[in-house]
């Protein structure tokens, strides 16, 4: 067999592949680190008790529904990124949007709720560790959406990398939901974002070095 016939013999059996979006490589990523944070907010807290019924429940669809909506704001914008060509998509409206929505229901609990009540709803029991423990939590997500953005080929890596840190604190938040107890949207508002913002941060940061071709 000479060289072309080899050739064209090698391309008779090629078969076309339909390439995967950005969006769907990101999100394979961050399936793998969300497993891993399921299994350690079960392993370590275990899912708090009452869930499923209640004002617990409305407390918990409240939390998780908010921090899935900011991570469907932050795929998006992220999706964007992951290529050279793309136009940036804004994230300040989703945002303006969700902490407006938390803020007015934490200041509806704040109205009805006396004076002690009020700082109880804004501290609860948990508020030095939640930041710490959504961090930890947003971990293996971060990796895993490193990298699935290392399959690809953005440009800008230190806003990549923060809202990549934004994609996994989000993530990180709704399954810490399944454990926390605290059932106030101040606790949310406050804490919850302080714990995506650190996030936020430690993406922006490690970006650099972590994503760069």
């Amino acid at each position: 067999m000479n060289q072309a016939a080899l050739i064209q013999a090698l391309c008779d059996d090629l078969t076309p592949v339909t390439p995967a979006s950005p969006s769907e490589t990101i999100v394979r990523g961050a399936l793998i680190g969300g497993s891993a944070a399921v299994l350690a907010v079960l392993a370590i807290w275990g899912v708090q008790p009452g869930i499923d019924h209640g004002w617990t429940l409305c407390a918990f669809l409240l939390k998780a529904g908010a921090m899935m909506a900011l991570a469907a704001i932050a795929l998006r914008s992220l999706a964007a990124l992951a290529r050279p060509a793309a136009v940036p998509v804004a994230l300040w409206p989703g945002l303006a949007v969700i902490t407006a929505v938390l803020g007015f229901v934490a200041l509806g609990q704040m109205l009805v709720a006396h004076e002690s009540g009020a700082e109880q709803l804004m501290f609860g029991e948990s508020w030095q560790a939640c930041p710490w423990r959504i961090v930890g939590l947003s971990l293996p997500l971060l990796g895993g959406i490193f990298r699935s953005l290392r399959q690809q080929a953005p440009v800008h890596l230190r806003r990549a990398g923060a809202i990549a840190g934004l994609l996994s604190g989000s993530i990180a938040a709704a399954v810490y939901a399944l454990a926390c107890t605290e059932q106030s949207a101040a606790f949310v508002l406050c804490w919850y974002g302080l714990g995506i913002g650190l996030a936020t941060l430690l993406g922006a940061v490690s970006a650099p070095r972590l994503l760069r071709w």
